[in-house]
């Protein structure tokens, strides 16, 4: 063990590269971080697209259910619908089930924005990542994922 509590001289990263925890890590930061760039033409962030995303999937959430499903946090999620409203890809509207609070939703312009450019754009990520997988082999990768998604364990 060195000095520092290494052991032998492998590189922490060649020490985690081997666990699945740092690939899905790896591979997640890769893909928010390539998914950004694309998007920033359009003046976006991964977290808008996850929240039109989850909004096309869920319909109508509450600020604070958004935020719960996603993991962020209030003040960062009412800066966030704050801006998705201003360009009209959203809108908060009284909740039909509780009168006091306030419901979000897509708007046609969210729709489009999603069908036209942002899963287009996603698709061509995440095919130039995980392109190199076999056809049967990135299907079974989503399985897997969306049994731990299905499992609670991420998601």
């Amino acid at each position: 063990m060195t000095m520092d509590g290494a052991r032998g001289s492998a590189p922490a990263t060649e020490m985690l590269a081997g666990t699945t925890g740092w690939l899905l890590h790896e591979t997640a930061r890769r893909v928010v971080a390539e998914t950004e760039e694309a998007l920033r033409g359009e003046g976006l962030r991964w977290r808008d697209y996850g929240v039109l995303g989850l909004l096309q999937a869920a319909g109508p959430l509450s600020q604070q259910e958004i935020g719960r499903r996603l993991g962020v946090d209030r003040s960062t999620m009412v800066h966030l619908i704050d801006a998705l409203e201003e360009r009209g890809l959203v809108e908060r509207a009284r909740d039909p089930a509780d009168r006091r609070a306030y419901a979000v939703r897509l708007t046609g312009a969210g729709h489009a924005l999603l069908a036209d450019v942002l899963r287009p754009v996603t698709e061509t990520v995440h095919d130039r990542l995980l392109g190199g997988l076999a056809a049967e082999d990135r299907a079974h990768l989503d399985r897997v994922l969306a049994h731990l998604a299905d499992q609670g364990v991420i998601g």
